[in-house]
């Protein structure tokens, strides 16, 4: 029986990792809407509103990992007014994740 790690810091949220024998899966907590809850009736049998975990990707290496978070962090905005905006938003999460593997020498 194998045994997972979950790593998590407030920088990645709402993002983290959990790590088993095989790989890094990057993992996002998603809180429902509020204009989703009851959107699928009673077929939620009374889960309707509770948060819940959503797998993104495996990956190889903790640096393949944070780079997805840093990727997935810029796509929770759903839109920006230009691509300046867009490329400052992906350059500032690289720096945050590229910051973090350099003190481990990743």
């Amino acid at each position: 029986m194998a045994n997972n790690t979950t790593i998590k810091d407030p920088v990645l949220e709402p993002f983290f990792i959990t790590k088993d024998q095989h790989c890094y899966t990057v993992m996002e907590s998603i809180t429902p809407d509020e204009k989703n809850i009851g959107k699928f009736g009673k077929k939620d049998n009374g889960n309707q509103g509770k948060n819940y975990e959503k797998p993104l990707g495996h990956y190889g290496s903790i640096a393949s990992a944070l780079k997805k978070i840093s990727q997935a962090k810029v796509d929770l905005k759903e839109e920006y007014s230009s691509i300046m905006e867009y490329l400052n938003e992906y350059n500032q999460q690289q720096e945050i994740i590229n910051k973090t593997l350099n003190k481990v020498k990743i």
